[in-house]
């Protein structure tokens, strides 16, 4: 099997109000932070995602780990692109901010460096997540996250 012709995906660049420590910063952070994170699943970069996440966000560690697998001794993914129709912000006087996220995200299919299936097709979802972050130093960190049942 061939390997499928690499396309280029748009790096996101994340928005000015993404750096305010405000409702509607928190929003624009949060619709940031998952647009990184889809590009973690397009291409393998984590580059610009690893900075906004707390190393004691299990959930966070355990999508890193699953993001460099998917990309180690030249295996590579198709699809997984992630939208975001609905963001609730739980905006309150907690120094760590809540938010309600309804998170689609696009079926992944996963091959090895010869082209050759790599793991059992990740199917299509569309799941509700909390996820809550701090604001310091200018930024917003993600510390937890966890998929609503």
């Amino acid at each position: 099997m061939r390997r499928a012709k690499r396309r280029t995906f748009p790096w996101p660049v994340m928005p000015e109000l993404a750096k305010e420590n405000t409702k509607e910063g928190l929003e624009a952070f949060v619709r940031y932070w998952y647009a990184q994170l889809s590009y973690v699943d397009e291409t393998g970069d984590m580059s610009s995602w690893l900075p906004l996440i707390s190393r004691d966000c299990r959930l966070c560690v355990r999508l890193q780990e699953s993001g460099e697998d998917g990309y180690t001794k030249g295996r590579w993914l198709v699809g997984g692109k992630i939208s975001l129709p609905v963001v609730e912000v739980q905006w309150g006087a907690d120094s760590v901010k809540a938010a309600k996220v309804q998170v689609i995200q696009d079926q992944i299919d996963y091959y090895n460096s010869d082209g050759s299936v790599g793991r059992t097709r990740s199917e299509a979802s569309n799941d509700a997540f909390a996820l809550f972050a701090s604001f310091a130093e200018g930024t917003w960190t993600v510390v937890d996250l966890g998929v609503i049942a």
